[in-house]
């Protein structure tokens, strides 16, 4: 696999990571208590800071 190959899987499975944790953190705090934001929101914003500057360390284009 090539290097530019590894570099957009990476930053694709840090997207799904990110996604997954925004879609769980809504799914649980609609279907049980909005107390799930407290915990969700700042792993979500997380990940999504470490997707993006991933792929602006990289030079990867949307």
């Amino acid at each position: 696999m090539r290097r530019t190959e590894m570099t957009k899987q990476n930053a694709r499975s840090k997207g799904y990571m990110a996604l997954g944790s925004a879609t769980t953190t809504v799914a649980l705090s609609a279907l049980l208590s909005a107390s799930f934001l407290y915990a969700g929101v700042p792993l979500t914003a997380w990940l999504t800071y470490r997707w993006l500057r991933y792929r602006a360390e990289w030079g990867l284009r949307f």
